[in-house]
């Protein structure tokens, strides 16, 4: 990649926080536009520019995802040849996401890909499926193992897999299901705290796009991909109406978030011909990846690096659990089916009540409130001074 050596009217060079040069359009009076190229050598770098100059952001071609049927013509009873058919069958699943189906075949594709030794040319998708067995699994989890949530999605891909096998005849076990899990300890996303949503506030007050993002984030306690759908037409006596997007197509939970006052307050800055409550800056309806990218802009500005919009649904599980909300008013805010995902908000505030309220009793039965040990009257001198001092001693 070629540093830009011309100066072009407008257009603003920045590092991201990865450290990758971006290239920007800043109008004056409008939001800027960043330019979607891989560098200033780029050959589509002038048409980006010239969009971003009219408003508008130059996108490059979306090529579609190969499936594994294009990539290699599998060899009959081979394991890829068991991941191609059982693609095929979960591109008709109704009941299984789009992005489901799209990460499952891509772990899929990249286990076909992997050789069965390090170096070997024989790779794994040309094994026989009735002999892929524990080692294989094995295998191809220990390369993944310097980034363990990877790993765990490549082996419930694999477990799947073969689970399907398994009840159509195609194979007689499940190897997978003798590997277990990593244990990964990871806290996911990071809640936000209250002083979080403080100093993001001086940064966007109310009446901004980032303000009301936020607002719907934080006071619906809901994922980005139902946010970014919220509008008036969700709204009945005063609690917005809508289906989650996770599993929707499976489960279909239905869900009614009443308006409290302070997303009312929020609410009232949107124009009242916008039915959808978050555009883009060109008018149009979020994706979700996108809204995703854009809020962490946003909290970057604030200085809030390292917070993301889906820490704003666990600050509200956090702050409900502190304020004594119970496990099921937490579940049915949040749209959880068990207690498990709320339990880790109200374990630790169980956990901190219980401390203290643990300590306050141990202190009251064993040191009475008092520091030191008591004071005890001996006598100055005589046979008695001696005979209380061995009494003290020994005890």
């Amino acid at each position: 990649m070629t540093e830009l050596k011309i100066k072009l009217r407008y257009l603003k060079v920045e590092k991201s926080r990865h450290g990758k040069t971006c290239y920007y359009v800043r109008v004056p009076g409008r939001l800027k536009v960043r330019l979607l190229v891989e560098g200033a050598d780029d050959t589509n770098f002038m048409t980006a520019y010239t969009a971003a100059l009219n408003g508008e952001q130059w996108r490059p071609a979306v090529v579609a995802p190969k499936s594994p049927e294009t990539v290699v013509k599998p060899v009959p009873g081979s394991f890829r040849a068991l991941c191609v058919d059982y693609c095929a069958f979960l591109q008709k699943d109704p009941q299984i996401a789009p992005r489901t189906k799209y990460t499952r075949r891509r772990h899929l594709e990249e286990v076909c890909r992997e050789p069965t030794k390090i170096g070997a040319s024989y790779v794994m998708g040309d094994v026989p499926a009735n002999r892929f067995g524990v080692a294989h699994v094995q295998a191809v989890l220990d390369r993944k193992i310097a980034t363990p949530e990877a790993m765990n999605d490549r082996h419930k891909a694999l477990s799947v897999l073969f689970k399907w096998a398994i009840r159509r005849q195609r194979l007689s076990d499940n190897p997978a299901a003798i590997v277990p899990r990593t244990n990964t300890h990871s806290e996911g996303f990071t809640p936000w705290t209250k002083d979080d949503v403080a100093k993001f506030i001086r940064t966007h007050p109310i009446g901004t796009k980032a303000h009301l993002a936020m607002a719907l984030l934080l006071y619906t306690g809901q994922r980005r991909a139902d946010v970014i759908t919220f509008g008036r037409q969700m709204i009945e006596d005063g609690k917005l109406h809508f289906v989650q997007n996770k599993n929707h197509a499976r489960m279909h939970k239905k869900m009614a978030i009443p308006i409290i006052p302070a997303l009312q307050e929020v609410l009232d800055h949107v124009p009242r011909g916008q039915l959808t409550f978050l555009l883009t800056e060109f008018g149009k309806p979020f994706t979700a990846a996108g809204f995703g990218n854009w809020f962490r802009d946003r909290c970057n500005m604030a200085g809030l690096t390292g917070l993301s919009a889906h820490g704003l649904r666990k600050a509200l599980q956090d702050l409900g659990a502190n304020a004594g909300l119970s496990d099921r008013e937490l579940m049915a805010i949040a749209g959880h089916e068990s207690a498990k995902e709320t339990s880790r908000y109200t374990k630790k505030r169980d956990r901190d009540l219980l401390a203290e309220s643990g300590m306050a009793k141990l202190s009251a039965a064993h040191f009475e409130n008092r520091i030191g040990p008591p004071k005890i009257e001996v006598p100055e001198s005589g046979p008695t001074r001696i005979k209380k001092a061995k009494e003290i001693k020994g005890a």
